[in-house]
């Protein structure tokens, strides 16, 4: 397998950073604090291996949207006997940012030092191997109601990090889209790995997902309660394709997934045009339906709404996604209730699950699971062009 000259860079940075022992060190030495390990949240993902090092202890994991990973296998990989294409299925602990401020400097830079943990340490047990980084980054998502970031440094993207600081010198609620930050985490480490007997994921479509349905509900309303639902996140991207006249659009995110949203704001008004930056405040995503189905395949079907009546920051005459379907699960995280799927048109990340759907499906699903699902696609309740 080719790969870049910086993909091999953050690749190897365990097998030339320096490893701490720490055996006789306290866990405050470690770089965190037992409060700080109690923020971990465990994802599942599924992937197949395209890379293994089992002597730094470092896997590359393709997920089944050709989406690359790269995990510090926290146990020992040598009984396993992992070789490249054998199919995983991961428990990961998500990475934790501890250190956080705005950067005086303008240049990415990524430093990085594994650690042996002296001691059980929560999650993390004697012996693991933990990945800690630092360096200067760009801030290119920002989700405030769980307190998550993404960063873009100089070897890639870190996506979905909770961010676990001095309560005394909090950057969080200041955090914009664009910011360059110095920052102090733990990178991802998988505490859980099998191998799994991968068959050949149903195909998608090379079709387009389009851009309005072709049913219209021109007198809807949304239950208002299901407000308090939605998470609001801020995301950096460049727009792809975009409908002004019917409120809608699509962008591509700096670590290339493309995200179809429908507008609560006029368009036509915004200057907009293909190939435009533009930072947006969205209500993400939101799963009201889901189970477990009982044939394996891929569908999707669409219903646009266009709001009767006020729903929060969304306005009445907004045009409102409805989507259901049959997708695969990707990935798991039942601390945040969050899934990803996989449908006919690709991937939908890091969505919420409405709480009080039957059976909790965030705590029950497994990657590889299909799914039927009923959801809000996200909305757009600010645009702004980035400089």
């Amino acid at each position: 397998m080719a790969l870049s000259s910086g993909f091999r860079r953050a690749l190897l940075a365990s097998g030339v950073a320096v490893l701490s022992a720490l055996t006789s060190i306290a866990p405050g030495r470690a770089g965190f604090s037992p409060e700080q390990l109690a923020g971990f949240e465990v994802t599942h993902v599924r992937g197949t291996v395209t890379t293994v090092l089992p002597d730094q202890k470092v896997l590359e994991i393709v997920d089944p949207e050709g989406h690359k990973e790269i995990i510090t296998v926290g146990i020992e990989m040598a009984p396993l006997g992992i070789q490249v294409g054998d199919g995983v299925d991961v428990s990961v602990l998500d990475g934790l940012v501890v250190d956080l401020t705005l950067s005086g400097s303008r240049e990415l830079s990524f430093d990085r030092e594994d650690i042996i943990i002296p001691t059980d340490m929560g999650p993390l047990k004697k012996g693991m191997r933990v990945a800690l980084a630092s360096g200067t980054a760009r801030v290119i998502k920002v989700s405030s109601e769980d307190r998550s970031i993404s960063l873009m440094g100089p070897l890639g993207g870190i996506h979905n990090l909770d961010v676990v600081v001095d309560a005394s010198d909090d950057l969080f609620p200041r955090l914009k889209i664009g910011d360059v930050v110095d920052f102090r985490l733990i990178q991802p480490v998988a505490v859980g790995l099998d191998r799994i007997a991968v068959a050949d994921g149903i195909p998608g479509t090379t079709d387009a997902q389009p851009l309005v349905a072709k049913i219209v509900n021109s007198d809807a309303t949304l239950k208002a309660e299901l407000l308090q639902a939605f998470e609001i996140t801020k995301v950096k991207g460049k727009v792809m394709r975009l409908s002004p006249a019917d409120r809608v659009l699509e962008i591509q995110s700096p670590y290339g997934h493309s995200m179809l949203i429908t507008s609560g704001v006029d368009l036509s008004s915004s200057g907009l045009a293909v190939g435009d930056t533009v930072t947006i405040d969205l209500l993400d995503g939101l799963v009201v339906d889901l189970r477990r189905s009982p044939v394996k395949r891929l569908s999707f079907r669409r219903e646009d709404m266009i709001l009767s009546e006020d729903f929060g920051p969304v306005r009445q005459g907004a045009r409102v996604a409805m989507a259901t379907g049959t997708a695969e699960v990707v990935k798991v995280s039942a601390k945040d209730h969050e899934v990803s799927l996989r449908g006919p048109f690709g991937g939908v990340h890091n969505l919420d699950v409405r709480e009080g759907i039957k059976g909790d499906p965030a705590k029950t699903l497994n990657v590889g699971d299909y799914v039927e699902f009923r959801m809000i696609k996200p909305i757009a309740i600010a645009i702004r062009k980035s400089e």
